[in-house]
């Protein structure tokens, strides 16, 4: 082999140059390494005793002139939460780092909600040492961070592993707990591989000792990059030939045909390609809750979110009027699929695309066939390359017009004309807020559910946990992805000449009961300064859980707080680099809108805490109660 040079690292004293695989580094920079040879050029995460011998290698020479970034985080949750908003919106692999036990338990929850929405996170946590762990009383031995036994722990000792156990095949789609130091290197490869490959989160337990040990540069060397594309599943020639005459038979034989955007496709780095197909063939699109911005909504075919009978009349009407569905990038739960109430035209015809099969449903004639472990990213990219426009024969209803935000049909049932700040008012007016190439972060919540309804702008990149729900994770979520847009900025924008010098805002829209769950990451936000406009709904409490239950319950309350205040006490003690507002009335709201929209300046953080009411919630968060209230009658 050709000797190849690279830059590396070796007892933390000086740089050296190594030619050849046999070379060696110490395993905390090849962690780092390999990371950055993903792509990945930030970690978030907490430092604790066990991890602090690994994190002294982001200040390797070569590790720190590539670029790679400690964002520290106020606890470990946060951090978790954060290497998800990385991740989604760069599509790369966010990670984290946390410490033995208590660190990693932490950010349990976090890790929970990216396996259950197929976020790519690598959480490495730092255990304890090797040498310790083969001495022959370590087995005994009750360490600190670790639960005892339940029953005689003062005489037999705890499950070393037993957070390992927690997580592996439970919220992990690949577990590396590090023992051997020659296999090591092969292990952390491994598992990124199979977190590109299943974008879900991974694990590597790493020893304290084993940062400081000696490995050899060939993986680093023979594999200098790993891409998502390098670990996903090809068709061979022949399936793909018979997965796509299949496809475009059916397509050529349709006259009104669908296709349905959804979550894994944006995991997956094609929306770019979905995007190019339905412009190329002028087919109707709608999108699901989850994969809310996967579809260009600007297109002229778009025709809303489709989301069964919790949708909305007129776009639920005009998607099941359709004999063809192509449902890319599919993802079956209660919540993106309006528990369970996805309903097709009578012999329709449906072509699901996952990132495990490509499967076929004739309802005509209940025929069905599934091609299995076959990755449906690349017949994608194939069937946009080879499909034949001509051949389409399209027969929509030339009555029908697209969704906009013009033409969506919102119900009001209180027909309020009060001069208050409502969901319905905001449903009217936050879209146009909104400009192309935006970031939109969500929190869960009441307006979680207005958003669906909007038509974004093109290129809007939309960022919220649509079935996890877990509350509190959007704001430690919207450092993770202003920090990715400082790492990677524009990534989400394919057309250059989208409004020229327009610098996309990052946007977040939050609420108050989830904002006390999180609030100290806006520290961290101040810290790395990031430019975002805040928007918190302060409803006085839980409202999406008064809509639930208990609407007068205490345990839907929550405290008061002086929200225009916190900045100043997380950090801008001058207000040079913050500015916070109260809005009560619709036409202040109007006026602060406008401001926000034109400043040609924006710098820093804006805050703007918005008074709603304390039991007005959108109507689409009430239909999706009424359905998980039937779904339980029936029960």
């Amino acid at each position: 082999m050709t000797p190849v040079t690279i830059n590396t690292f070796v007892n933390q004293k000086e740089p050296h140059l190594v030619s050849n695989e046999l070379a060696t580094i110490s395993f905390g920079e090849y962690i780092f390494r390999r990371l950055l040879s993903t792509g990945t050029k930030s970690v978030f995460g907490v430092p604790g005793d066990f991890n602090l011998s690994l994190l002294e290698y982001l200040y390797a020479p070569s590790v720190e002139s590539a670029g790679l970034k400690w964002i520290g985080t106020c606890n470990e949750l946060n951090a978790a939460y954060a290497a998800d908003g990385y991740s989604r919106y760069s599509n790369n692999i966010g990670c984290l780092v946390t410490t033995f036990g208590v660190g990693e338990l932490s950010a349990l929850n976090g890790v929970a909600g990216s396996f259950a929405e197929n976020v790519k996170v690598l959480h490495i946590v730092g255990v304890a040492k090797s040498i310790d762990s083969r001495s022959d009383n370590f087995r005994d031995r009750n360490m600190h961070h670790l639960v005892p036994q339940l029953h005689g722990s003062n005489f037999k000792g705890p499950n070393h592993k037993v957070y390992h156990d927690m997580v592996k095949d439970r919220v992990a789609c690949s577990v590396a707990y590090l023992e051997d130091i020659e296999t090591a290197c092969d292990q952390v490869d491994n598992v990124i591989r199979d977190i590109y490959k299943y974008s879900k989160p991974g694990y590597i337990f790493v020893p304290a000792d084993f940062a400081d040990m000696s490995v050899t540069c060939e993986n680093l060397i023979n594999v200098p990059h790993i891409s998502q594309q390098d670990c996903i599943t090809y068709p061979s020639q022949i399936q793909l030939f018979d997965i796509l005459d299949r496809i475009t038979s059916w397509m050529y034989s349709s006259k009104t045909p669908a296709i349905l955007g959804d979550v894994l496709t944006d995991r997956y780095g094609v929306s770019e390609i979905l995007n190019k197909l339905i412009y190329a063939t002028g087919i109707w699109n709608f999108s699901t809750v989850m994969g809310k911005s996967v579809i260009d909504e600007a297109n002229p075919k778009y025709m809303g979110q489709y989301n069964g009978k919790e949708g909305l009349r007129q776009v639920y009407e005009h998607f099941e009027s359709c004999d063809l569905v192509l449902h890319f990038g599919v993802d079956i739960n209660e919540i993106n699929n309006g528990h369970y109430t996805f309903t097709y035209k009578p012999n329709a015809k449906i072509i699901q695309f996952h990132p495990n099969y490509i499967r076929f449903v004739d309802t005509k004639y209940g025929h069905e066939q599934m091609f299995e472990g076959i990755n449906f990213a690349p017949v994608l990219m194939e069937l946009y390359k080879g499909i034949d426009v001509s051949r389409l024969s399209l027969q929509y209803d030339s009555g029908v017009t697209s969704y906009t935000n013009e033409t969506m049909q919102l119900e009001d049932p209180t027909n309020d004309q009060s001069n208050n700040i409502t969901q319905v008012h905001l449903q009217k007016v936050m879209p146009k807020f909104l400009s192309p190439g935006d970031v939109v972060v969500c929190e869960t919540g009441s307006f979680q559910f207005s958003v669906r309804d909007f038509a974004f702008p093109t290129q809007l990149k939309y960022i919220s946990q649509g079935f996890f729900l877990s509350i509190g994770m959007a704001l430690p979520a919207a450092l993770g992805v202003g920090i990715a847009m400082q790492d990677f900025p524009n990534a989400h924008i394919s057309d250059e000449n989208i409004g020229e010098g327009y610098k996309p805002r990052l946007i977040l829209f939050e609420g108050d009961g989830a904002a006390q769950m999180t609030i100290q990451e806006l520290s961290t936000i101040l810290k790395c300064h990031i430019t975002i406009d805040i928007f918190i709904w302060n409803n006085n409490g839980y409202t999406i859980e008064r809509a639930i239950m208990g609407p007068t319950r205490a345990y839907n309350d929550v405290m008061s707080w002086k929200w225009t205040k916190l900045l100043e006490a997380f950090g801008d003690f001058d207000r040079k680099h913050t500015n916070s507002t109260v809005i009560e009335y619709p036409s202040k709201l109007a006026m602060k809108l406008e401001e926000l929209k034109s400043s040609n300046t924006r710098d820093g953080i804006e805050l703007v805490e918005v008074k709603l009411g304390v039991l007005d919630f959108p109507e689409q968060l009430k239909c999706m109660v009424d359905a998980a209230a039937l779904k339980r009658n029936k029960k």
